[in-house]
Formats: C-alpha cells, structure tokens, sequence
C-alpha cells in the first residue's frame, strides 16, 4: 500500500472548473468501480450526496462513509488502482488520492455516527453529474449535517436545510436516528422553522420530549407524551410554497434576492424587505403571484435608494 507523501498534498480539484471536472468524474468513477468490486458496502456523503440530493454545489473531494471494519479494505482496493493512500487517523478517518483528487474514507462521523446496518439499508440512489452513485438517506444526511456543523464549517447546516426542501423526508425514521445527534437535530428544525422551510410541528414536539423529557413531564403534570400537532394538507403545501418562492427569488434573474421576507396571514403572502430598484419590487411581487396564484399578495417591499458620497473636500 503506497503511503501519501506529506510534502505532496493534493491540489483542491473543485467541480466549480470546467477543465478540473471532467479529471474530478475520472477519479470518481474509478473509485465507485474500486468500491463495486471489492463488494464493499458504502455510500457517498458530504458535497457529493448533498448534490444528489439537495442543493447543486460545487465540492472539491469525495466522501465516502464506510463501516470501521472495511476500511482498510477500501484503501487496498484503491491502492490496486494506484491511488496513494494514507491511515490519516485510525480513529475515524483514512485518505487516498489520485490525480489530485482526494478521497476521505470516512468510517466515523462527528458525535459517534457510523455507517451501521439500519443506514446500509436506507441508501438511496441519486445522480451526481450523469452517474448515478449510492447516498446516504436524507434524513441520515441530514443527522451529519446537524453534527457536523462548527463555525469553521457554516455550510453543513444550509445542506441540511436544502434537504429539507428537496428530499422527501420520512419523519419517523429522522426521530428514530435523531438520538445520534438529538440536540442538535432539534435546534436545526426548529431553525429550518423559522426561515419558513416546513417541518411537521409534532415532529418538533416529539423530538423536544424525548430530549427534555424530565423537564417536560413537570411542565405537563405529569403526562409523559405531548400534545401532538395535527399538519394540514393545507398548512404543509403553504409552507412549502413558501420556500419554493424563496428559492425561485434567490435564483431568478428577474430578481436575485436573498432576504426577501416571505411571510403567510390567512390567504394573504406578505413580502418584506428592501431592494435597490422600483423593477425588482414588481418583479417580486409577480414571481409571488406566480408562486400563489389564489392567494392575495400584499407588497411591502421598500426601494432603498443609494445616493454617491459627497466629494472630498479640498483642503490644500
């Protein structure tokens, strides 16, 4: 097995380049095939899965999360296919590249999570630029996500909202794996809540309790499971109309807007927020109409004018 040289680290490949994407497939392909033939079970997490099955980003390394006794097998197959390899940290992480690609072998993510039985059977099968490639479920992605997220790495929990809004989530299972990660699974829902992106409120509600249940059944009396919400056919497509709208302003090129507050009252869409020209209010306001076609739109989107500094003045 050829180890990695510490003097030759590998170049960040990042699919953002079009003349770096195609060597970046290469590698990949050559690692799914490595994987299929050695019958080693896996799947892909990370910028890869959260491609498949989130939001289109760009990545600059391929991740994938393996069960702690088949990591060495892994690096063996891909150092038959003249990878360099390296055990990185016999804890929780090997790696391999080749042709400036890196390859984590992930058999452990952060707060104890492993590739174990329940996950293998719950992979799902996604497309990743034209090859479509074994993931991670949603909601184990999203669990990772939830944990990993550190203020080094911000973007972990816009992944994991992006699922939110893409994925068909299975509630129960989520709660069910939650208890790797409770804490924070439940601190990133009620987040993904607040900036208008659907989450069943008894899923909160359950995950809350089974956190909190001490604190919880006092506060009740002694009961020991909550009142559950029922979600509405009615509620659930409003909120997910809500974050469709939000997204298509953020994408659009009418408008390219980020911070547009969306909000619902009855059937009334209120739009808050400023922008920087008259023609982005109206356009806003009509990709609202678009978004909701039976709904009333209420614009209070205000035009913020920016007027040029004043000249220095001359004081020689």
């Amino acid at each position: 097995m050829r180890a990695l040289k510490a003097q030759e680290p590998p170049t960040k490949v990042t699919t953002e380049d079009p003349e770096l994407l195609e060597r970046f497939n290469q590698v990949l392909g050559e690692t799914v095939e490595a994987m299929e033939e050695s019958g080693i079970r896996y799947g892909f997490i990370g910028g890869i899965a959260s491609w498949g099955l989130g939001r289109p980003r760009s990545t600059h390394d391929i991740d994938i999360f393996v069960m702690p006794e088949d990591a060495e097998r892994v690096l063996r197959a891909l150092a038959k296919r003249e990878f360099a390899t390296q055990k990185t940290d016999p804890s929780w992480l090997y790696k391999a590249w080749k042709g400036g690609v890196l390859v984590d072998v992930i058999f452990k993510s952060k707060g104890d999570i492993y590739l174990d039985s329940e996950m293998y059977q719950r992979l799902t099968i996604a497309e990743f630029h034209g090859r479509k490639l074994r993931l991670v479920a949603p909601e184990d992605l999203f669990i990772i996500k939830a944990a990993a997220h550190s203020e080094l790495t911000p973007g972990h929990w816009h992944d994991a909202i992006a699922l939110l809004t893409h994925a068909q989530m299975d509630w129960q299972y989520l709660l069910r794996r939650a208890r790797r990660a409770p804490r924070r699974t439940l601190s990133l829902l009620i987040y993904a809540q607040s900036v208008d992106v659907f989450v069943p409120n008894s899923v909160i509600h359950d995950l809350y309790f089974s956190v909190f249940n001490d604190e919880s059944k006092e506060a009740l009396g002694g009961r020991t499971t909550p009142p559950r919400a029922n979600v509405s056919r009615m509620e659930q497509d409003h909120h997910y109309g809500i974050g469709r709208l939000k997204k298509v302003l953020a994408e659009d090129s009418r408008t390219n807007e980020l911070d547009i507050q969306v909000e619902k009252s009855g059937t009334t869409i209120i739009l808050r927020g400023q922008v920087s020209q008259e023609e982005r209010r109206v356009a806003v306001e009509q990709i609202a109409r678009e978004c909701f076609p039976t709904s009333r739109i209420e614009n209070q989107i205000r035009v913020q004018e920016f007027s040029p500094p004043p000249e220095a003045e001359d004081v020689g």
